[in-house]
């Protein structure tokens, strides 16, 4: 009897077994098609989680940028990295994703984080009506802050030297110098305060590094999944370009850019890179395509006229070699 009802069981749990694995392949297939394989991300808690592992990802994504957007307005700008992180790799091909993220973090984020300085700098100025032998003591804290203020004005200002990236570390050894001489000089209780408002400028200073240099690798993280379109090439080249002045950078990326079908302000923006990477000769065999071409006709012919008559057409580079005042 016992012989017949373990006989009974087995062929039960055969018969069970049989759909379950109908179904484990299923769920593989479905794994490998939504490419969940090893980088399944779990979250939680969180409704996204759960449409993830329905296989609903195109609404998780929709749901974690919506997050991200309310980050951003509430200026919880560290939460929305994890998050875009997220959305990226639930839609890799969605060209969106990769601009919006990477203008966020070299350009929203970069410039909010810098509007706290002025304010820091209003603090330091308060000190300078003290005794003779504190602001002598107040001296280097207010050489170092100076110097912060205009380094951060060269990242942003049009004649400034930019933030090429052959360039940064050299900058962030320069800000972890003046972080170690405030230290030093904080020993000084007297002037411990203005110090804290040195350091905070380094800090801020930093702070916009971080954010473009995140920008800048989420740009060639989504050029590794859209190889095959202009998009976030030009979205990389044109930050190099306009952002950080890194102009041998900024070349490279908008010639990937023009190499797909493409709308013709890549050509523009590809020879005003030449340009201002001293590449005379490829700018005005860029102009000169477009004057061919058709596109910014008026401005190509201008730009070739200038080129070949005074030896420079961008405003920048005028300004650098004198043909143009300040």
């Amino acid at each position: 009897m016992n012989r017949k009802n373990n006989l009974i069981i087995l062929l039960a749990a055969l018969f069970l077994y049989i759909p379950l694995g109908l179904l484990q392949v299923k769920i593989d297939y479905r794994r490998t098609l939504e490419d969940l394989e090893g980088r399944l991300l779990l979250m939680p808690g969180q409704v996204a989680g759960n449409l993830v592992l329905s296989g609903f990802r195109g609404i998780a994504a929709d749901l974690l940028w919506l997050n991200v957007e309310d980050f951003w307005h509430k200026g919880q700008h560290y939460k929305m990295l994890p998050l875009l992180d997220s959305v990226s790799w639930l839609q890799p091909q969605y060209i969106t994703v990769w601009a919006i993220g990477g203008w966020h973090m070299t350009y929203n984020i970069f410039a909010n984080v810098g509007g706290k300085s002025s304010e820091i700098e209003t603090g330091l100025k308060e000190f300078r009506d003290a005794h003779e032998e504190l602001q002598n003591a107040l001296k280097p804290v207010e050489k170092i802050a100076k110097e912060v203020l205009e380094l951060m004005e060269g990242f942003d200002s049009y004649t400034g030297q930019g933030m090429a990236e052959k360039d940064i570390p050299g900058i962030i050894a320069r800000l972890d110098g003046y972080e170690a001489a405030l230290e030093e000089l904080q020993k000084n209780t007297e002037i411990q305060p203005a110090v804290e408002i040195a350091g905070n400028l380094a800090a801020i200073a930093k702070e916009k590094l971080f954010w473009y240099q995140k920008g800048t690798a989420f740009l060639k993280k989504g050029i590794t999944y859209n190889r095959e379109k202009y998009d976030i090439y030009f979205e990389l080249g044109w930050t190099y370009f306009h952002k950080a002045k890194d102009y041998p950078n900024a070349a490279r990326y908008l010639e990937k850019a023009a190499k797909f079908p493409h709308p013709s302000y890549v050509d523009n923006v590809l020879a005003h890179a030449y340009e201002l990477n001293g590449e005379v000769d490829k700018a005005l065999a860029q102009w000169e395509k477009q004057m061919e071409s058709g596109g910014f006709n008026n401005v190509a012919e201008r730009a070739v006229r200038l080129i070949k008559t005074e030896g420079a057409f961008n405003p920048r580079r005028r300004r650098m070699l004198g043909l143009d005042e300040d």
